[in-house]
């Protein structure tokens, strides 16, 4: 049998430890701008010190484009069509916005995904890459006693793959 390039390599050794974390209780405009100027796509959710979901810039899409979806379906639905029994011609009626208002409200808990795929830190690299695939996730939360203690990405496996020294 072939030995696998990477069998020494475990999840501390490849896993980022400056976790930036989310709180169930922030708001999905405030972890979007977090996500983005942190350059990441998603993070750990953690109420108490203890992992309890994690979101991802795929989630705040997902929300997104619900509301919009809402939002229009709305609006399609209050138009008037032009040869109304009545015989007046009626205004457009406004833009229905109301889901779209209700976005600003929404905290990480209405989006977030509370099914966490995790791993410990001796976790083998090779089993964090088979396991990404087949879970079609792209982060691993690396927990030790229900706590966060690190994370393992798509990009650190590339990173490892390419050669690169961790940043």
């Amino acid at each position: 049998m072939a030995e696998q390039p990477y069998a020494n390599i475990l999840a501390r050794d490849v896993m980022s430890r400056d976790l930036i974390t989310a709180s169930p209780e922030q708001s999905l405009v405030e972890v979007r701008h977090t996500l983005i100027e942190s350059r990441i796509g998603g993070a750990p959710v953690v109420s108490g010190g203890r992992l309890v979901g994690v979101i991802s810039r795929s989630d705040l899409i997902r929300i997104e484009e619900l509301v919009e979806t809402l939002d229009a379906e709305v609006s399609d639905n209050q138009e008037w069509l032009d040869d109304q029994a009545d015989g007046f011609q009626h205004p457009a009626p406004r833009r229905f916005e109301g889901f779209h208002a209700r976005l600003k409200q929404l905290r990480v808990k209405d989006a977030m995904r509370s099914q966490v795929v995790t791993c410990s830190p001796e976790t083998p690299v090779g089993e964090l890459a088979v396991e990404m695939t087949r879970q079609r996730v792209h982060r691993i939360v690396v927990v030790e006693k229900d706590r966060p203690v690190g994370i393992v990405s798509t990009l650190d496996i590339v990173k490892l793959l390419a050669g690169a020294k961790k940043s």
